[in-house]
Order: C-alpha cells, then structure tokens, then sequence
C-alpha cells in the first residue's frame, strides 16, 4: 500500500509540478508588466533610452517588465537563500 502511495505521489508531482510553474510564471509575468508600466509612466525617457540601448530599438515599458518578471521565476530557484 505504501508503493502505492509513492507511485501516486510522484505521478503528482510530475505531472502538477510544471502546471504550477507555468501558472507561477504568468503571475510573475504580469506583475512585471505592472511594474514596468508604472516605471514607464513615471520615467518614460529612462526606459526608452534603455530599450533602445539593449534592444536597438525602443519597446514598451510593460514588455520589459514581462519579460523581466517572467525571467525572474526561473532565476529566483537557482541561487539559494542567505540567512
């Protein structure tokens, strides 16, 4: 019964493991996009001139925060956390 479990538990975490990230990811994602939208609102010359620096060309203040939030899921599993 206790192989059973096992089983079941890891057939789990298979296959809810990379729902929950995505879904993880898109929720960073756009708050990203938020913020971005608000950086740009307040700073729109900073974020153009960066984009253009970056990019070559100028983008949205919210595309840069999606990709950024979106980026930052993945990186935020990499480095441990310091006590």
């Amino acid at each position: 019964m206790s192989e059973v479990n096992r089983g079941a538990g890891l057939v789990g975490l298979v296959l809810l493991g990379p729902v929950f990230i995505a879904i993880v990811s898109l929720v960073a994602m756009l708050f990203g996009a938020a913020a971005g939208w608000a950086g740009g609102l307040i700073f729109p010359q900073v974020f153009d001139r960066l984009t253009t620096l970056i990019f070559g060309e100028a983008i949205p203040a919210w595309q840069l925060g999606a990709m950024l939030g979106f980026l930052a899921t993945f990186l935020r599993a990499s480095f441990p956390k310091r006590k």
